[in-house]
């Protein structure tokens, strides 16, 4: 999501299950809603499928509640109401990421958030409020309200993170928030520009060896990073109009960013207006794909409509932005969630392949696939897409 272009916000998590759980009992959510992205994380005290259950039904409410404009106090009084009498498991964590940069969070139960300017803990003042549910006392829920700006970072971490290594004899007392802000800011002075995913991903696996590689207590870690947009255009298709194709070489040429094309006629178009040659690379492709080709200028050439079908798929049964193993599939998939707005340029001429009544049913139209791909990247992946029919 783009603030006002000053920057990007990268979200990102990471998770991992107790020793000889398959399935999490915590809860991780984000929704993008307009100008707006949501993100939730909840857990429901306990093991198993009712754990679990209560943890999907808190992060709901929480989301639903903040979407319909509730304040904070509203929300956490609902939740809080509906689980009278089971609030020690309940915990939860909310933040509203507004594209101005305006940010507010609202904490129950979890370890604060690690909220960084650069590479320094930024000490964003919290409000105690609290909460009372009908003969069960009062509840403290946190609240805070800051506007973020390029290079900042919040960092939410479970408990199960914050006591990874408790009684071992490096960390009798475990990691601890302080050691978690203090490895954060590490990860972020060696590389300044470390994305979400991979601040995420590292703070989980320094956890579990903390733990020994035997886990305790789940742990669930997401990351979100105000940065700099990275682009990249994809091209497929070629023009309904034959005397757009020098203007799509052209945009292709100049785009400031990394640059996809899509399918052999596409690429054939661009390297004729611009005087450029396609190599195509003989070798076999683990995903079945047919092989690419190399373009001077464009980061990657695919097939077009297959390459499209299966990166979707493969999409729609990913968690996070972790998409191991190889393949043409693969490589685009990590090749776009790499980037925060997605550019694509769709040509609008119908290829007479795809009307072939052999090819199978689920094969669409380029222009219904990538639709559906864009939205699969805007939605689930927090991506900032741009459409564009020619």
């Amino acid at each position: 999501m783009p603030g006002k272009d000053r920057f990007f916000v990268e979200v990102d998590a990471d998770r991992r299950c107790e020793k000889e759980r398959k399935e999490p009992s915590g809860v991780y959510l984000q929704k993008r809603y307009g100008d707006r992205i949501l993100l939730v994380a909840a857990e429901g005290g306990g093991y198993g499928i009712r754990a679990r259950v209560a943890a999907e039904v808190v992060a709901s409410m929480v989301l639903n509640y903040a979407r319909m404009g509730e304040t904070p106090v509203a929300v956490a009084s609902s939740v809080l109401r509906t689980f009278a009498g089971e609030e020690g498991g309940i915990r939860f964590t909310s933040v509203d990421i507004r594209a101005s940069g305006d940010v507010r969070l609202l904490e129950f139960g979890h370890p604060a958030c690690v909220i960084l300017r650069g590479t320094e803990e930024w000490p964003v003042e919290r409000e105690k409020r609290l909460v009372e549910t009908d003969g069960n006392g009062r509840h403290e829920v946190f609240l805070a309200e800051f506007r973020a700006e390029a290079e900042d970072r919040i960092v939410f971490t479970s408990e199960g993170i914050v006591v990874s290594g408790f009684g071992t004899r490096r960390l009798p007392g475990g990691w601890r928030r302080q050691g978690v802000t203090d490895f954060v800011r590490a990860c972020i002075a060696e590389r300044a520009v470390v994305s979400a995913h991979t601040l995420s991903r590292r703070i989980v696996e320094q956890a579990e060896i903390n733990e020994l590689f035997a886990v305790r207590k789940e742990m669930h870690c997401f990351t979100v990073y105000f940065r700099k947009p990275r682009r990249i255009l994809v091209c497929s298709g070629p023009p309904f109009d034959r005397g757009k194709d020098r203007s799509l070489a052209e945009l292709v040429r100049d785009y400031p960013g990394e640059t996809l094309v899509c399918g052999g006629t596409t690429a054939g178009i661009i390297a004729r207006e611009l005087d450029r040659k396609v190599d195509v690379i003989l070798k076999a492709d683990p995903s079945g794909l047919p092989p690419v080709s190399r373009m001077e200028g464009v980061t990657l050439v695919t097939e077009g409509v297959l390459t499209l079908n299966k990166v979707k798929s493969l999409l729609s049964a990913t968690f996070g932005t972790d998409v191991a193993g190889p393949g043409t599939d693969a490589d685009v998939c990590r090749l776009l969630l790499s980037h925060d707005v997605i550019e694509f340029v769709v040509g609008t001429c119908i290829n007479p392949l795809h009307q072939d009544p052999t090819l199978p049913v689920e094969l669409e139209l380029r222009r219904n696939l990538v639709r559906e791909l864009a939205a699969l990247l805007e939605n689930r992946f927090m991506k900032e897409v741009r459409l564009r029919f020619v």
